[in-house]
């Protein structure tokens, strides 16, 4: 394609969206990061230091900062990548509020948000990627804050996806079982804690999971694409 690509990539501090960011810069995107940590990547990657967990602050910074790079005539094409999350792991009767909508905050909250700001400030065509989970569709026992805002984050896609008049696809990508720091964190966690902590430390055992890499590669070949339906659901391997 020709002419000059604007991606915008949440959780670009390690994992997947990292690998994104790496990945699309290497295909001449200009990268806007969003996360608390900067990774370190080549430029054109900028990088937005935001916590996402916090929507007030975090709309107020990237409209200001972000609003008028959309906007931008030179811009071919404009990518969303929502991959920011957090686990948050725990029985649902010893889940604490504030971490609960924090967890909400950042899974969900804040990727609808932001599909509505990119397709209401670009002007180019949009593509959008919501990193889901097989947790967005199947119960997994102790994690019922991070399977509730992953399935409404599915949802919230299919209904951006028929309600924008625009030229916009959006696709719902599963990436299986991924070496990230949020496995790690998951199956760290004591089985009073969690009671599903043996399925991810068998993943991790039996050599399982992947690198973030190969997850990137499928997002990056969906953004580079033409045409596609206006929503649509891939799994890694499938």
């Amino acid at each position: 394609m020709s002419g000059e690509r604007l991606a915008i990539v949440t959780g670009t501090s390690s994992g997947i969206g990292a690998a994104v960011a790496r990945q699309l810069l290497g295909h001449g995107w200009h990268v806007v990061g969003i996360a608390r940590r900067k990774p370190a990547l080549p430029e054109p990657y900028e990088h937005l230091s935001v916590d996402l967990s916090d929507v007030p602050a975090a709309s107020a910074a990237i409209e200001r900062q972000l609003g008028p790079r959309l906007a931008e005539l030179r811009w071919q094409r404009v990518a969303l990548v929502n991959n920011a999350a957090i686990g948050l792991p725990g029985r649902v009767q010893n889940l604490d509020a504030a971490e609960l909508l924090r967890s909400y905050a950042l899974n969900a909250v804040m990727p609808l948000w932001l599909m509505g700001f990119v397709v209401k400030r670009a002007r180019a065509p949009v593509r959008v990627v919501n990193v889901s989970s097989g947790a967005a569709v199947r119960a997994f026992p102790g994690l019922a804050a991070y399977c509730s805002s992953k399935a409404a984050l599915r949802m919230a896609g299919m209904t951006v996806s028929a309600e924008i008049d625009k030229d916009l696809v959006v696709l719902s990508y599963e990436p299986g079982v991924v070496d990230t720091e949020m496995q790690l964190s998951t199956r760290s966690k004591s089985l009073e804690e969690f009671p599903g902590v043996e399925t991810f430390r068998r993943f991790h055992a039996e050599g399982m999971l992947v690198s973030p890499e190969l997850p990137a590669a499928d997002i990056v070949k969906f953004l580079e694409a033409q045409g596609g339906e206006r929503f649509s659901e891939a799994r890694r391997g499938a």
